[in-house]
C-alpha cells in the first residue's frame, strides 16, 4: 500500500512538472469559484463557466509548443481568461457548446497523428482520463458533503452554512482536484489504453450487435420511405447522426480487439451508411426549403457535411484518416460559429429576412410564439349523412373537453368517442402533413391539421391553440375543441348486415 501511494505521488509530481500552467489555472479557478460565491459577480461567473475551455486550450498549447520557440504562448495562456470578464453571459448557449466541442477536437489533432491507431489511442486515453478524473472528483465531493452534514447533524454546529460549503467544496473538487487528476491519468503511456476484457465484451457483444439492429431498422425505414415515396420524419436526422457517428467510432476501435467478429460490417461501413445519409439530406433540405434556415438547421447542415465528408474520406485508403475527419469538423464548426458574416445566426437572419420572418425573437430567453389554428372556409359534406356542431361538456349532443393534458370527444350520453394526449395528437396531425414536431405550422396547412379522421366519422376542430418558447422547440397545446362532427354515410348493404 505504501509503495502504491509513493508511486501515485511520484506520478502526480511528474504531471505537475510537465504541466505548470494547467496546475496554475486549476488553483486560480478554484479560488475564482470560491470568490464567486462571496461576490456574486456576473462577469466572474462567465470566466468560471469557461474554465473547461481555457484549461483545454492550455493543454493543447502545451502539446503543440513543447521544445519549440513558441513555448511562450503556452505560458501566456494562463492570461487568456482576462477577455472573458467582458463577455456576455451565454450559459449553455449554442456558442458555448460548440466551443467546448471544438477545443476538445483541437486537443486531439494538435500533434497531427495521421496513423489511425495512434490517433484513436490518444482519444481513448483522453476519454479514460476525463471519465476517471470526473468519477474520483465526484466521489471525493460526495464524501465531503456527507461528512459535513453528518458533523452538522451530530454535533449541531455549522448551522446555516450549507450554501457556502457547497460552493467551496464544488470549486475545490471540480476546479482543483478534477483537473489535477486528469493530468495524472493523461500522463499514462498510450499502450495502457489498449485492450482489456471489458473493452472486448462491450464492443463485440453489446455495442456492435446494437449497431447492427440499428442498421436493419434504418434500412427497413428507407425501404418504406422509398416505396411510399414519402418524406423521412424530422427526428430521423438525429437518429442518422447517432448511427453514422457510432459506426465510425466503433470502426476506429476494431484494431484494439482480440477478435473482430464484425470486420465484415465495418470494412464496408462507408457503403452501408449511404441510404441513411440520403434520408438525412432529403429531410434536411426539404424543411430548409419550406421554412428557411434557423441556427439549429445551420448546424444540422454542418453536421451532415461532417458526416458526408467522413464517409467520402473512408472510401479511399489514402484519405481514410480520422485526423482528417476531425480537422474537417473543427473547420466547419468554427466557420459557422466564429467568422462574422457566415455564423449560424447571420445565416438565420439572412434566410428569415427574405421570408419576412425576422427577427424571430430579440433573444432566446424572451421568445414566445402563440398560434391559433382555425379555418372558416366552406366545409365539404360530400359522403357524410349527418353534421353536428360540437359544443362544450354541458350543452348535450356531441361535445369536446380538455382535462389536464388529454382531449376527449364524447356523444350526448357522455360516452367517450375519442381520447388522446393533446400534444401527441397535434404532433400526429402535423406529421401527416410532413411536418416535424419542431417545425413551424404554415397557415396553408391549418385546414388539414384541423381534420381528424375517425373510424366512421370526421371531426373538424373549431380551434387548436398552442405555444412554444423557442423557434426549434415543440408546441404545447393550451386549447383544442369545438368545430363539427360529421357522420359518414353508410351504404344500404352495410346497414342490412
Amino acid at each position: 500500500m505504501k509503495k502504491e501511494i509513493e508511486a501515485l505521488l511520484k506520478r502526480l509530481q511528474v504531471a505537475v512538472r510537465y504541466n505548470p500552467a494547467e496546475v496554475f489555472l486549476s488553483v486560480l479557478f478554484c479560488c475564482f469559484g470560491c470568490a464567486l460565491y462571496e461576490t456574486s459577480c456576473a462577469s466572474l461567473a462567465v470566466v468560471v463557466y469557461y474554465f473547461p475551455v481555457l484549461f483545454l486550450i492550455t493543454c493543447t498549447l502545451n502539446s503543440m509548443t513543447g521544445g519549440t520557440r513558441w513555448r511562450f504562448a503556452y505560458y501566456l495562456s494562463v492570461l487568456f481568461f482576462i477577455p472573458f470578464f467582458w463577455k456576455d453571459k451565454d450559459f449553455w448557449s449554442v456558442f458555448y457548446c460548440v466551443t467546448l466541442v471544438v477545443v476538445q477536437l483541437l486537443y486531439l489533432v494538435c500533434d497531427w497523428r495521421r496513423d489511425n491507431n495512434r490517433f484513436v489511442r490518444k482519444g481513448l486515453c483522453y476519454l479514460r482520463a476525463i471519465l476517471s478524473a470526473g468519477l474520483l472528483a465526484g466521489i471525493a465531493w460526495l464524501l465531503s458533503v456527507s461528512i459535513y452534514f453528518s458533523v452538522q447533524y451530530i454535533f449541531e454546529i455549522w448551522q446555516y452554512g450549507e450554501r457556502r460549503f457547497m460552493a467551496y467544496s464544488s470549486s475545490i473538487a471540480f476546479a482543483g482536484i478534477l483537473p489535477l487528476l486528469f493530468l495524472l491519468f493523461n500522463r499514462e503511456e498510450e499502450k495502457e489504453a489498449g485492450v482489456n476484457k471489458l473493452f472486448n465484451v462491450l464492443l463485440n457483444y453489446v455495442l456492435s450487435p446494437a449497431l447492427l439492429i440499428y442498421a436493419v431498422i434504418l434500412y427497413l425505414y428507407f425501404v418504406k420511405v422509398t416505396v411510399l415515396w414519402s418524406l423521412p420524419k424530422g427526428a430521423v436526422a438525429y437518429i442518422v447522426v447517432s448511427f453514422i457517428s457510432a459506426t465510425f467510432i466503433l470502426k476506429s476501435c476494431q484494431p484494439f480487439l482480440e477478435r473482430r467478429y464484425y470486420e465484415w460490417f465495418y470494412r464496408y461501413s462507408s457503403w452501408i451508411v449511404l441510404p441513411a445519409l440520403a434520408m438525412y439530406w432529403v429531410g434536411t433540405f426539404y424543411r430548409i426549403n419550406q421554412y428557411g434556415y434557423t441556427e439549429a438547421r445551420v448546424y444540422l447542415v454542418v453536421v451532415g457535411a461532417i458526416l458526408t465528408g467522413t464517409v467520402l474520406l473512408f472510401f479511399f485508403r489514402r484519405t481514410a484518416h480520422y485526423l482528417y475527419a476531425v480537422v474537417l469538423a473543427v473547420v466547419l464548426l468554427s466557420s459557422v460559429t466564429y467568422i462574422p458574416g457566415i455564423t449560424a445566426g447571420d445565416i438565420e437572419r439572412i434566410s428569415q429576412e427574405k421570408r419576412g420572418n425576422y427577427p424571430i425573437s430579440e433573444s432566446q430567453d424572451n421568445y414566445y410564439e402563440y398560434v391559433t389554428l382555425t379555418d372558416y372556409s366552406p366545409l365539404d359534406v360530400t359522403g357524410y349523412e349527418m353534421l353536428q356542431t360540437v359544443g362544450s361538456y354541458d350543452e348535450g349532443g356531441v361535445n369536446s373537453m380538455m382535462r389536464m393534458d388529454t382531449f376527449y370527444l364524447c356523444d350526448k350520453k357522455q360516452h367517450v368517442i375519442f381520447e388522446a394526449k393533446t400534444d401527441s395528437l397535434l404532433f400526429r396531425q402535423m406529421e401527416k402533413q410532413g411536418l416535424a414536431p419542431t417545425d413551424s405550422i404554415p397557415k396553408s396547412l391549418y385546414p388539414e391539421i384541423l381534420r381528424l379522421d375517425l373510424d366512421s366519422a370526421l371531426y373538424v376542430f373549431g380551434e387548436i391553440s398552442a405555444y412554444r418558447s423557442s423557434p426549434d422547440s415543440t408546441y404545447t397545446v393550451s386549447y383544442m375543441g369545438g368545430g363539427y362532427y360529421l357522420k359518414k354515410r353508410v351504404s344500404l348493404q352495410a346497414r342490412n348486415k
